[in-house]
């Protein structure tokens, strides 16, 4: 399911070029009939003949007239197109320029199904509206680093690189083989692990696939779902949208301000999006027991239960990264 907005957005971008198009062709056409008045005439004559064409039926010989007539046709748009090239304008001059030709930008197609430009719009202005709220465009897995992790061991002494590979190689699988039924996650670890930057990949291809993806910090979330049910004002990440999206994605859970009612929202995100089957990922520096203590037992039990454990471990890559300038 393509993201709703996204859609409604660029239906509008397509009917603003619609008119911008039919507005140019109409300037085109006073523009070139100011300088060939025969091109007028010829618009006069072809819409005659297509009125003949219609009436031929009637005729005594309707196969003759109609040949006879579409043989008219040709030669008047011959005509036309060699007056055109002459005074130096291109064949389609006085055609609208469309943005789409398949549906001359009505964002509708046989059927009056969705057009495929819409479905490119909307991808493109959902991945815009994911960059300006986070620094998805410069994560993606191509650009993905493992060699920070070289080097660097866990706690016991192993070393990290080994289950870095491996989580890198789950996400991009599963952002890959993608469904709204596929697993929820929990990625957890220490900050400036790269967590952020491998779920918002998983974010971008995921809504390249044309999917309806939310991405939110948490306290940007929870914030909106306060304002929805406290002072009746709607964005886009209302309790609606949060539960109806293909794939919610919960950053940095436990940064937010701590209060029942965000405690409330996040049982109640998790619960409804397990009974619709729908996936979350949840990215956080809270193991299993700081989100059973912050959370509670019933959360903590629903992710355990529910949700495919990434751990990441590590030094902190973006201080990696400082020192090597």
């Amino acid at each position: 399911m393509l993201n709703p907005e996204a859609v409604s957005k660029a239906m509008e971008a397509a009917l603003y070029d619609r008119n911008k198009a039919l507005t140019l062709s109409v300037e085109r056409k006073e523009e070139v009939e100011s300088k060939l008045p025969r091109i007028k005439e010829i618009a006069r004559e072809l819409s005659a003949v297509g009125a003949g064409i219609a009436k031929s039926f009637y005729s005594p010989d309707p196969q003759a007239r109609v040949e006879a007539l579409a043989a008219e046709s040709l030669r008047l748009q011959a005509e036309k197109a060699q007056l055109l090239k002459a005074a130096g304008f291109s064949e389609d001059y006085l055609d609208p320029p469309f943005y789409c030709k398949r549906c001359e930008d009505t964002g509708r197609g046989e059927g009056g199904r969705l057009c495929d430009c819409i479905r490119e719009r909307a991808i493109r202005i959902s991945l815009e509206e994911l960059a300006h709220i986070s620094p998805s465009e410069h994560c993606s897995f191509e650009n993905f680093s493992l060699d920070y992790y070289k080097d660097i061991k866990d706690k016991s002494g192993n070393s990290v690189y080994r289950r870095a590979q491996s989580n890198f190689q789950y996400l991009k699988a599963y952002s890959e083989d993608f469904s709204p039924n596929s697993k929820s996650l929990y990625i957890f670890g220490k900050t400036g692990l790269g967590k952020t930057h491998l779920t918002l990949a998983v974010a971008n291809a995921v809504i390249r696939k044309g999917y309806y993806v939310i991405y939110g910090m948490a306290g940007a979330l929870f914030s909106s779902i306060e304002e929805e049910k406290f002072r009746g004002i709607s964005g886009k990440y209302s309790m609606k949208n949060l539960l109806g999206c293909d794939l919610l994605i919960i950053d940095d859970l436990g940064s937010e301000f701590k209060t029942s009612f965000s405690a409330s929202v996040v049982h109640n995100i998790i619960e409804s999006r397990l009974l619709a089957n729908k996936p979350v990922i949840i990215t956080t520096n809270l193991d299993i027991n700081a989100i059973h203590a912050q959370y509670g037992e019933r959360i903590a039990s629903r992710i355990i239960g529910e949700y495919v454990p990434i751990k990441f471990d590590g030094a902190d890559i973006r201080q990696l990264k400082k020192f090597q300038y």
